[in-house]
């Protein structure tokens, strides 16, 4: 994380016991609420995100990138690449032949910025673009 001598967002030294500048100390309320909308948001969407992407049929992917021009897998997949502790990972088989199970403990930040960069490497804005101008869709059925 930080220092308890360095300002947490933009690392200038600072006296011990302070984790923000003066500059940047009057702005954590903001940056505070901010994290609550976003991740408030987040919780409320990824779940209905995943049950609609669960409602697409195969074919009807293929037709939207067809339609884009785009020959890949569409939803993309995502190779999500997190770096952690040993600690944090327990890998065991699981009971359907050919899979594990994953358990990861990690904080909320690098997932953000793991989930975050693997969305841009798929070029998900490009499928989100697509989906959201689609039209003729339910004749891919």
């Amino acid at each position: 994380m930080y220092r308890d001598d360095e300002c947490a967002v933009c690392g200038v030294s600072l006296p011990p016991d302070h984790a923000y500048c003066r500059e940047h100390a009057a702005e954590v309320d903001e940056r505070l609420h901010q994290i609550g909308i976003l991740l408030e948001r987040m919780l409320d969407d990824l779940p209905r995100l995943a049950h609609l992407l669960s409602e697409i049929a195969p074919q009807t992917w293929e037709w939207l990138s067809d339609a884009t021009g785009d020959a890949g897998d569409w939803p993309p997949p995502l190779a999500l690449r997190l770096r952690l502790h040993a600690d944090q990972l327990d890998v065991d088989v699981d009971s359907e032949p050919g899979r594990v199970r994953i358990d990861i403990e990690s904080d909320v930040e690098p997932w953000c910025r793991a989930t975050a960069s693997a969305m841009d490497d798929a070029r998900l804005l490009t499928v989100a673009r697509a989906c959201a101008s689609a039209t003729g869709a339910d004749a891919a059925y």
